[in-house]
C-alpha cells in the first residue's frame, strides 16, 4: 500500500484572504469551501495543478524566525521554480527568498502568506528514484 496524495492544512484566522492570496498572488484555484450555520468558511481547498492546500479556520501562526526548512508552513513541488517565482512577483507578491539553487540539487522560492505561513514552492533539478534532494 503506497500514498498517493497529500494536502497540507494551514490554520487559518482569516481563510477567505488567504484564498485570495492564494489566488490572485500564486495561481492556485479554489475548488471549494465548506461553511457553518452561519455561512462563515470553515474549510477550504485550493489546487495549483495537482497540488493541494487546505485551509482551516483557527489560530493563524506566528511569523516563524529565522531561514530554512523549520520556518516552512509546508513544501509544494513546481515544474518551474524561475516561472513560478516571475509569475507571483508579477503579480505583486514578495518573494521571500529565490530562487535558489540548493546544495541537494532543488530549486527554491519562498513566500508568506498575510498571515505568516511560509510557503517554498520547490523544482527538482535532479529527479531520482529516492526522491527530491536525495
Amino acid at each position: 500500500m503506497g500514498g498517493i496524495r497529500s494536502m497540507p492544512v494551514l490554520a487559518c484566522a482569516e481563510p477567505q484572504a488567504v484564498a485570495e492570496f492564494l489566488t490572485a498572488g500564486l495561481g492556485f484555484t479554489l475548488a471549494g469551501w465548506w461553511r457553518d450555520e452561519a455561512g462563515a468558511e470553515t474549510f477550504g481547498v485550493a489546487r495549483l495543478g495537482d497540488v493541494t492546500l487546505g485551509l482551516r479556520r483557527g489560530e493563524a501562526p506566528v511569523a516563524p524566525a529565522g531561514d530554512g526548512p523549520a520556518a516552512w508552513s509546508a513544501c509544494l513541488y513546481v515544474e518551474d521554480a524561475r516561472d513560478f517565482a516571475t509569475l507571483v512577483a508579477a503579480n505583486g507578491v514578495a518573494i521571500r527568498r529565490g530562487p535558489e539553487d540548493t546544495p541537494y540539487a532543488c530549486r527554491e522560492v519562498e513566500v508568506a502568506t498575510p498571515e505568516g505561513h511560509v510557503l517554498c514552492f520547490v523544482q527538482d533539478l535532479e529527479p531520482g528514484p529516492r526522491g527530491p534532494g536525495l
